[in-house]
């Protein structure tokens, strides 16, 4: 299914998914962020969404997903589309779950899980709609399957961002000294 093609052409569909989940489906594909230059990547690709912060979502060549978040954090975070809008429309604060240490085993990751669907319960209660209405409406527009084992979306997240090669990007400064990352959100 092209997930992609579809948010594009359904503007209500795609507007849900930026107000909930903050991914911005752009109109075209475009070159990742370069800084001006400065920034180069181990693996090409092309962004396909970003986040109101400037954050990009890079379509690899391999059809994995990366992550380039405008603080200089990178990493690939999903295997292909499928898993990338599972992820961002389950778990619309994603980011909220890279934390090494809960995905030890799948016990302390369901609780993890638990404690914070709690806190976000109680946030969502403040806002104009319901989350939960909101995130099915998506899954079954995009015909993503419900998944009932929570944790197994984050694992996946999980094992696709230690996966090697990992999504590095170079920063060069201006004196041609360099910085690079691991490539993984999960090595802070």
């Amino acid at each position: 299914m092209d997930f992609i093609k579809m948010l594009r052409e359904d503007h209500d569909l795609a507007d849900l998914l930026y107000v909930v989940c903050d991914v911005e489906i752009l109109s075209e594909f475009k070159a990742p962020q370069d800084e001006f230059g400065h920034i180069t990547y181990n693996i090409s690709g092309k962004t396909f969404a970003k986040e109101g912060t400037g954050s990009e979502y890079i379509l690899l060549e391999d059809g994995s997903v990366g992550y380039w978040g405008n603080e200089g954090a990178s990493g690939r975070i999903a295997d292909n589309l499928e898993e990338f809008f599972e992820l961002v429309i389950n778990f619309p604060y994603w980011k909220d779950y890279i934390y090494e240490g809960a995905y030890q085993d799948r016990e302390l990751l369901s609780e993890y899980v638990k404690e914070l669907f709690e806190e976000y319960e109680e946030e969502d209660q403040q806002a104009w709609y319901d989350l939960l209405e909101i995130q099915k409406k998506l899954a079954d527009s995009l015909g993503l399957k419900a998944e009932i084992d929570i944790p197994s979306i984050l694992m996946r997240f999980y094992h696709c961002a230690e996966r090697e090669p990992r999504l590095i990007l170079t920063y060069t400064e201006e004196d041609g000294s360099t910085h690079s990352g691991t490539g993984s959100l999960f090595d802070r």
